[in-house]
């Protein structure tokens, strides 16, 4: 069956069409023609299957000919366009067709077969132009030009839709999947999707972790509240190896598709797929390394939402109740955060609302180590402000977090630094994570000095601010420097040729205004990850 589809990375034609189009630059000489320049401005008009189209790059008539972007025109017929530089030839990819054109030739390849060209390929200002009628004869789309209102009405069957910029297609009649890993590589089917869709498709997007690929449908309907139907795909090697469909009623949120540890050999990823009652852990390898029945670890008969799964630990909303729980699964217990977490007349709304669906408005924010995990929290009491860092402190790590050193002062934690002292340095740059310094290796500990030197010099000269406990509007940029006495401090890109220590989520922190210790502090990232 057809269905209405909307998404932000599914587009469909009439979306396609108003899409960015950009420059497929090429090595030979542009079109500068004087006929060619005019005719770029003589305002013709496109629509596709009836719909009005705008193509960033216009279409242009030139001798009888009408030419149109190849580019664009490929982003409104759901295609795949690339440039390859040394064969000089576009080749445009989609399920089932492979069309390509070389530059300055009178045919094109259309799956392997020539089909000749009525003009060669045209550029003009670094973009290449096709004439009409190779779009009818090598794309199955049916073209006619009104001369009277200089227009080209173009049809198409819109069977297939593409997922971009993932380069994945979408039969929304036989639900078939196609992909292509590059720009380079032809289309190739990676299964059937198996659901029967009944209302607005929207999708979470493609999430990569190493060789795994998760792929997230959702599927909205009244029934008669708002229903979500989520179908979640894993990818392997360009084939569904495994699907599963979760629903929920009223509300939902995107199910975490992933979660990391650290080893000293490197990050560990692991790739998480839900039914809303079983949540499965898969390796790099695509097996199944844990499972945990939800309904069994929480003693509720409902369907949850998962937001995330850690090592020891779930943060999961059930259904019914809407209310956020955590699962310890160090000491096999539940708590609903709500009541940990909030007062008054929050925690009056989180427990007795029911509109537009019960519960609260926490989310998962973050682990912050021994136990302790911080939440974001938008009161309904509190138009446009911004969200609200909580934190809970789980009973089950209680005696670690006895057991860690008395709290040490930015000044004392630089003074002490040293290769010695510093157990490791962990740096990244929003989600690229680089290789941390060990303090156990010889070869990173000039790096680690280099570290000591910017903790020293920000402690000493910096600026001491109370920052408030809310959400940095940026990723994290900077650097963790971990202490063999078990302690540890941030420092942190601040803006400009400024440098923060101290935690951008609020508390205590220090600011320098140093434009040399910017620079030896991204020198230092640079060169860790070579």
């Amino acid at each position: 069956m057809r269905f209405k589809l909307r998404w932000n990375s599914f587009l469909p034609a009439a979306f396609l069409a108003a899409a960015a189009a950009f420059a497929i630059t090429l090595p030979v000489s542009a079109d500068n023609s004087a006929s060619t320049k005019a005719a770029a401005n003589t305002g013709i008009n496109l629509t596709m299957n009836g719909k009005a189209a705008n193509p960033k790059t216009p279409p242009f008539l030139d001798k009888g000919t009408v030419y149109l972007p190849v580019r664009d025109m490929g982003d409104v017929l759901g295609t795949l366009v690339s440039w390859n530089v040394q064969a000089k030839t576009v080749t445009m990819r989609y399920p089932k067709l492979t069309v390509k054109l070389p530059f300055g030739s009178k045919s094109a390849s259309v799956n392997g077969q020539l089909v000749a060209l009525s003009s060669p390929l045209r550029m003009v200002d670094g973009r290449v132009y096709a004439p009409l009628r190779f779009f009818s004869e090598a794309m199955g789309t049916e073209v006619k030009w009104d001369k009277a209102t200089q227009t080209v009405h173009m049809m198409k069957s819109d069977d297939y839709l593409r997922l971009t910029p993932y380069a994945i297609w979408l039969n929304q009649v036989t639900h078939d999947l196609y992909l292509t890993k590059d720009e380079q590589t032809d289309v190739t089917s990676i299964g059937k999707l198996d659901a029967e869709f009944k209302g607005t498709v929207t999708t979470d997007g493609a999430v990569r972790n190493g060789k795994n690929t998760v792929l997230t449908f959702v599927d909205k309907y009244a029934n008669p509240e708002p229903h979500y139907d989520v179908y979640a795909l894993l990818i392997r090697n360009n084939r569904i190896v495994e699907q599963k469909h979760a629903a929920y009623d009223r509300r939902y949120e995107p199910n975490t598709s992933y979660y990391q540890v650290y080893d000293p050999k490197g990050w560990i990823e692991y790739t998480v797929l839900t039914d809303g009652k079983i949540v499965w852990l898969y390796n790099d390898e695509g097996k199944i390394v844990a499972t945990h029945d939800l309904q069994e670890l929480t003693k509720e008969d409902d369907v949850f939402g998962v937001q995330f799964v850690g090592a020891d630990y779930l943060v999961v909303r059930p259904g019914r109740t809407g209310l956020l729980t955590l699962v310890d699964l160090k000491d096999n217990t539940t708590t609903v955060l709500a009541d940990k977490l909030l007062t008054g007349k929050d925690l009056a709304y989180a427990r007795n609302n029911q509109t537009p669906y019960p519960g609260d408005t926490l989310s998962f924010a973050g682990d912050m180590g021994h136990g302790i995990v911080d939440f974001a929290y938008l009161s309904p009491f509190q138009k446009n402000a911004s969200s609200e860092r909580l934190t809970y402190e789980r009973p089950s790590y209680a005696e670690e977090r006895k057991a860690l050193p008395k709290e040490r002062s930015f000044q004392e934690m630089a003074a002490s630094c040293a290769v010695d002292t510093v157990k490791s340095v962990h740096m990244q740059d929003g989600d690229l994570i680089y290789k941390p310094l060990i303090g156990a290796n010889k070869k990173d500990q000039e790096g680690i000095r280099t570290v000591c030197r910017i903790l020293k010099k920000v402690s000493s000269e910096g600026t001491e601010v109370t920052l408030p406990k809310t959400f940095p509007v940026t990723f994290f940029h900077g650097m963790s420097v971990e202490f063999t006495a078990g302690d540890s401090v941030s420092i942190y890109l601040a803006g400009g040729n400024k440098l923060g220590m101290g935690n951008q989520l609020g508390g205590k922190n220090i600011f320098l205004e140093d434009a040399e210790m910017v620079k030896t502090f991204e020198r230092l990232k640079v060169s860790s990850n070579n």
